[in-house]
């Protein structure tokens, strides 16, 4: 006697089709997504991208090339390093003092105002 003998046999079985349709579709729904994404996934293609997802990595990219190409500047110029120093540290000094006497000068008025 065989192992297959012993089996039911599929004539035995009762057969309840929408059960078995509706066991199948739940399994293939849940192994499977059915958004676009998923369905894009398995033909092996990509969703598409936002102009966000490809606006910010250019902004990014672009920004970072200009703070090199400044460094660049600065470290290539033509005059010696103590020189650059103190003109960009006289800049900042004059920067300083003249947004302070604006900011004086900006509060002077708006106290004038209110009384």
């Amino acid at each position: 006697m065989s192992i297959f003998n012993r089996l039911p046999q599929p004539k035995d079985l009762p057969v309840d089709w929408r059960k078995t349709v509706s066991q199948l579709n739940s399994q293939i729904g849940n192994t499977y997504g059915n958004g676009v994404d998923a369905v894009l996934d398995r033909l092996g293609l990509e969703p598409k991208r936002s102009n966000t997802e490809l606006i910010v990595p250019a902004v990014t990219v672009f920004s970072a090339g200009l703070v090199v190409g400044a460094a660049l500047g600065v470290l290539f110029a033509p005059k010696r390093g103590t020189e650059l120093r103190d003109d960009i540290r006289h800049r900042l000094d004059d920067l300083r003092t003249r947004g302070n006497e604006e900011y004086e000068t900006m509060r002077a008025h708006r106290l004038n105002n209110i009384d």
